[in-house]
């Protein structure tokens, strides 16, 4: 016999209440490039003068914007990653330094700020507006704070995070950031900084020193989450390396290669005590024809890789197609999630020729991590 529209109405609003008792406690997951966030990832940023580490000289601009109608304050973190003897390969017997450097900036309402990271920011009041040709930009508007320059060669990463006028952390989701990488040549490559949002609930409000990224209640994280997770997939869709770009031939312009690079953080970071967080990434390669393939790797605090660096598998000799999509996870639950970007380099002819055109890439992420990943920030004074 079937029930009467009360008690179905009654059974649909319990179910309901359960969904929404679960989803209650489950952090949001989903990093954006998009959205204006609390806490601002920039994976890729180089500063090499003579291209001892990089291949060739680079630089980096990083843009900041503060799109609230009130003044911001954000904390940033620069890691350099180069290995302890900057003139060797990085390895084993070389591994990265992780040197923390951090400064404090503040924006007035809807401010966008820029520097270049080999040179910082200076306070100078004489500072001149942009021209018409732009011209001259480099310094000009309002100085957010002093912001220092980075050592030659640096090879790393910048987190900055929102927080209030005291410092304590801040869940505004005020912040959006951008990076450009440049070389003396004029070749450049964008793309926009990694956001985490804070979330604006009465979970996660105790301000305390340890920002709490997904997951639920634990020792670390007594009042749960208080940011969206990191994925727990991070996807690229990329060339095979060493494949031919088509639209070079296409032109009939001769030979061409495609490397890719990829640069991978850990979400989690020990700011407080300086101790770099690790992670084995697991990745699953599919080819044009849906064949599977597989491999690994470590990265320690930072890592920087050309596909093929990586593995054999990604040679397009290896994969036989032109195209693939990769997919990487976390090799355990308990190990640290991680974000990253990509970047295309473009050569007409061998390997070894010289470079056309290059392009970042921000990658995709998908699923939510079941476990907290923490950034620890220092302890005021």
């Amino acid at each position: 016999m079937k029930g009467s529209a009360s008690g179905v109405i009654a059974r649909w609003g319990v179910a309901m209440s359960i969904v929404l008792a679960v989803t209650a406690v489950r952090a949001p997951g989903d990093v954006t490039t998009e959205r204006s966030s609390s806490i601002l990832i920039f994976p890729k940023v180089q500063f090499d003068s003579t291209g001892v580490q990089t291949g060739a000289p680079v630089d980096t601009i990083i843009q900041i914007s503060n799109t609230s109608n009130s003044m911001v304050f954000v904390h940033c973190f620069y890691v350099n990653a180069v290995p302890e003897d900057p003139s060797l390969p990085p390895g084993i017997l070389n591994p990265p330094q992780c040197q923390e450097i951090d400064f404090s900036i503040w924006l007035t309402k809807q401010q966008p700020t820029h520097w270049v990271v080999s040179s910082g920011r200076r306070l100078d009041q004489t500072d001149k507006s942009c021209t018409k040709d732009f011209r001259g930009c480099s310094g000009a508007g309002f100085d957010p704070g002093l912001i220092p320059p980075v050592s030659d060669p640096f090879a790393g990463e910048l987190k900055c995070i929102e927080v209030d006028s005291s410092g304590a952390p801040s869940k505004g989701n005020h912040l959006k950031g951008e990076v450009t990488l440049v070389t003396p040549a004029g070749d450049a490559s964008k793309y926009n900084a990694i956001g985490v949002l804070g979330i604006n609930s009465d979970q996660g409000s105790n301000n305390d020193n340890t920002l709490c990224l997904g997951g639920g209640r634990s020792s670390q994280c007594p009042s749960g989450a208080e940011y969206n997770a990191c994925p727990e997939t991070v996807i690229l869709n990329h060339f095979a390396e060493n494949a031919t770009d088509p639209v070079v031939e296409e032109l009939d312009n001769g030979q061409s290669r495609v490397a890719t690079q990829l640069t991978l953080v850990p979400c989690r970071e020990d700011f407080e005590n300086q101790i770099p967080a690790k992670v084995t990434v697991q990745f699953q390669i599919t080819n044009e024809f849906e064949e599977l393939f597989s491999t690994s790797t470590t990265v320690t605090c930072w890592s920087n890789l050309t596909l093929g660096a990586i593995a054999r598998v990604f040679d397009v000799g290896f994969l036989g197609t032109r195209f693939a999509q990769t997919r990487m996870t976390a090799a355990t639950d308990d190990e640290s999630g991680f974000v990253g970007v990509a970047e295309e380099f473009h050569r007409q002819g061998p390997a070894a020729a010289p470079l056309v055109s290059r392009a970042a890439l921000n990658l995709h992420g998908e699923g939510v991590r079941p476990n907290s990943d923490t950034i620890v920030l220092p302890e005021a004074p």
